[in-house]
């Protein structure tokens, strides 16, 4: 009987000590699993949880949508996934104007469209479409990446709350029609070209003896179509993108402007950043700058290519013809001067455009 009672004493103790062991087990595995939660999430308690839509105006294989993809997975990466990047390509939320209104107005915090549409608030983008004014994209984006294009882009930021927080390219622009060859001033005349609603390139046109027509980039495919204008000028990644060669059989390698596409921002949103977040927003900025810039010089290429399989006559014009396009369009500095508004000087604007080539 005593046997067994210490028998029985024996067996409650072990039970005892493994009930124990268990229990320091099991919490010892919840505080494990608890710390691993919390380390998962680190990155993102690092940071402000928000989600930034994106406009974007072109279609997904074009080298300014992957460079939003490219800033959307920079952004989401570093962030550990507490700041989320929604990307609508494609026009969803609007083209030109529109685009810079939905930024203006918070609908949407982020975008991008071509500089041309900020004439309706400001001049100032403007000096950057005066004609001819650029020897390459090189000496292009020295220009927009100097102390100058960003106090100009300061100046626009402060009139209409939408700052540019980088210059992408959109292309060299060139020339199509559907009428004849344009090797000269003179083969322009009577032909009705597009125009982005700038006055800029109205004048610009008219100088060069076209019947230029302000048109929202929406509408161009049909009015080619339908032959309610003759012609378009745009860089050869959005006349491949868009599939104008299958109606425009005519194209001239006019190089009249450099486009620069604006990555754009709200500026209140841009401000009211905490210093972490908005870190973070420029680096990701930076970083799809640059990929989009290498990515549009392939991009034009490749695009080139595709219009000269569809059988398009491409007129690539010798010095002395593409002198001539300057000369007729001289004219349009002078225009701008008496009429142009932009906060920058323009004299000031051209002698360092000269100095950064």
């Amino acid at each position: 009987m005593k046997n067994f009672k210490k028998g029985i004493s024996l067996f409650l103790v072990l039970a005892m000590m493994f009930s124990m062991a268990s229990l320091l087990t099991a919490c010892g595995s919840k505080e494990a699993s608890g710390s691993s939660n919390q380390s998962s999430g680190t990155a993102s308690s690092d940071y402000k949880s928000m989600t930034i839509k994106v406009g974007g105006t072109v279609p997904e294989n074009h080298p300014i949508t992957k460079a939003q993809y490219k800033f959307e997975e920079i952004v989401e990466k570093e962030s550990g996934g507490a700041i989320q990047v929604e990307v609508y390509p494609n026009a969803q939320l609007g083209t030109g104007r529109e685009m810079v209104e939905n930024v203006k107005m918070g609908n949407i915090q982020m975008g991008e469209t071509t500089i041309a549409p900020f004439s309706s608030w400001t001049d100032e983008f403007s000096l950057f479409a005066l004609p001819f004014l650029f020897d390459s994209r090189e000496h292009a984006f020295k220009v927009a990446d100097s102390e100058l294009g960003k106090k100009m882009a300061d100046n626009v930021a402060e009139i209409t709350g939408v700052r540019v927080i980088g210059f992408w390219e959109n292309g060299i622009r060139q020339l199509t029609n559907a009428t004849r060859p344009v090797r000269s001033p003179e083969d322009m005349k009577g032909l009705k070209i597009r125009v982005m609603e700038n006055p800029l390139y109205l004048n610009l046109f008219k100088a060069m003896g076209a019947n230029p027509m302000p048109m929202a980039f929406g509408e161009l495919y049909t009015a080619l179509q339908q032959k309610t204008i003759d012609g378009q000028d745009n860089p050869y990644a959005i006349t491949a993108t868009n599939k104008f060669y299958e109606i425009q059989p005519y194209m001239t390698e006019l190089g009249h402007v450099f486009d620069f596409t604006g990555f754009l921002i709200n500026e209140e949103f841009y401000k009211g950043l905490g210093e972490k977040e908005k870190a973070l927003i420029d680096k990701a900025a930076a970083e799809a700058t640059a990929y989009q810039r290498e990515e549009a010089v392939k991009y034009e290429a490749e695009a080139k290519k595709t219009v000269e399989a569809a059988g398009t006559k491409i007129e690539v014009l010798t010095p002395e013809e593409r002198e001539a396009f300057r000369k007729a369009s001289a004219s349009v500095y002078d225009w701008f001067r008496a009429e142009g508004k932009p906060v920058t000087n323009m004299e000031d604007f051209l002698k360092q455009v000269d100095a950064l080539r």
